[in-house]
């Protein structure tokens, strides 16, 4: 009894994580449109093998992406298409766990990191993103957290080459910038660090264009992407949700107006406050720009609140004042995704864009207010 009184945070993580991985065994069946198309990219290698890689036209992800894919298709005896897809964004859900741990051991010397990275990985929208959608948010998303925890261990070489990971994996992760910017606008980030992302993005490409992809191709594939869907908001937790399609040029037009001013607002507000960032100040700011920027952009996917989910949840090891709010944002999260998994009503939607506008209100007046401090 002495054992289990002293260990107690120990065994409860354990059978957290135990709890955790027999949901994902379970989820691990379901199947998706999104799924489908995966599976064909998936059986394309299958059948081409590793010259699939210089194929510009089978699919609009990176190479690096890509290479995952492949890899996870030599182990076709052991496993089918549909776990093979989905074993890839649940490993990175291992490593998103970890690095909360890591974060959580900045602050923590006793058990509380393990109950920290095991609470993440039970996560509802965390376990469904990846082991249930097979949606590859979990990817890049892990890399910003690394480049966060970098951050907070004062290592910017490290927390920049996270950074271009996670842009080498998805064009989303540019939703951090005005974070790195304002870093590096408070002297925390030199302008050099900058260069890693350019190059560690063609660095990785280098396998696909000696297969035989064109660099025009592996240099435009976030170009392509930008047009796919003329919708001002897909099922995105946001105030455009509210607004109907018809209205979509002149839309897309003021809501990236609207951007650029409450962005500029924004990095001018923090730029121009004369305090030092500590890590409270740092994971605030974090969550402030994955939280800001999906809502007031248009043309957002449900999905892109994902590393607000994540980020939530990270800022409340050094701001446990906050824990409302990651358990607001698995409200919110799970109420948008009800549209692709239930085929739910819009109305749900709009319920997690109200519930999100008054979350990010809050987030902004505690994030202004610790300018202050």
């Amino acid at each position: 009894m002495n054992v289990i009184k002293k260990y107690k945070l120990l065994f409860l993580s354990i059978a957290l994580f135990g709890l955790s991985l027999f949901i994902r065994y379970r989820l691990y069946t379901l199947s998706n449109e999104d799924v489908v198309i995966l599976e064909d990219w998936y059986y394309h290698f299958y059948r081409n093998g590793k010259a699939s890689l210089a194929n510009d036209s089978f699919s609009n992800y990176t190479p690096l992406y890509l290479y995952l894919l492949w890899i996870s298709r030599l182990f076709s005896d052991w496993f089918g298409s549909v776990v093979a897809i989905k074993i890839i964004p649940t490993a990175f859900d291992f490593l998103s766990a970890f690095t909360i741990f890591l974060m959580a051991r900045i602050r923590f010397e006793d058990d509380k990191p393990y109950l920290f990275s095991t609470i993440f990985f039970t996560l509802p929208t965390i376990m469904f993103n990846s082991t249930g959608w097979g949606q590859i948010d979990s990817l890049y998303t892990s890399f910003l957290l690394l480049c966060a925890y970098f951050m907070l261990k004062e290592k910017p070489i490290y927390a920049l080459t996270m950074f271009s990971v996670a842009f080498s994996l998805k064009f989303q992760s540019i939703f951090f910038l005005p974070f790195l910017g304002i870093l590096f606008l408070k002297g925390r980030i030199r302008w050099f660090h900058f260069l890693l992302i350019p190059t560690i993005y063609i660095v990785l490409a280098i396998p696909a264009a000696l297969i035989g992809r064109s660099w025009l191709s592996i240099l435009s594939i976030y170009i392509g992407q930008l047009g796919l869907y003329r919708s001002l908001s897909m099922s995105a937790p946001n105030l455009y949700i509210f607004v109907s399609d018809s209205f979509y040029e002149i839309g897309v037009w003021i809501g990236i107006s609207i951007f650029l001013v409450v962005m500029a607002i924004w990095g001018w507000v923090n730029w121009r406050a004369k305090i030092a960032y500590d890590n409270r100040k740092i994971m605030l700011m974090a969550l402030a720009t994955l939280a800001l920027v999906p809502f007031v952009l248009p043309k957002m996917h449900e999905r892109y609140f994902y590393p607000a989910d994540v980020f939530s949840f990270a800022a409340i090891i050094f701001l446990p004042e906050m824990w409302f709010v990651p358990v607001l944002y698995q409200i919110i999260s799970s109420l948008s995704y009800s549209i692709f998994i239930l085929n739910a009503s819009t109305d749900f939607v709009r319920i997690a864009a109200l519930i999100n506008t008054g979350v990010i209100i809050y987030i902004l007046h505690k994030q202004l207010l610790s300018l202050r401090e």
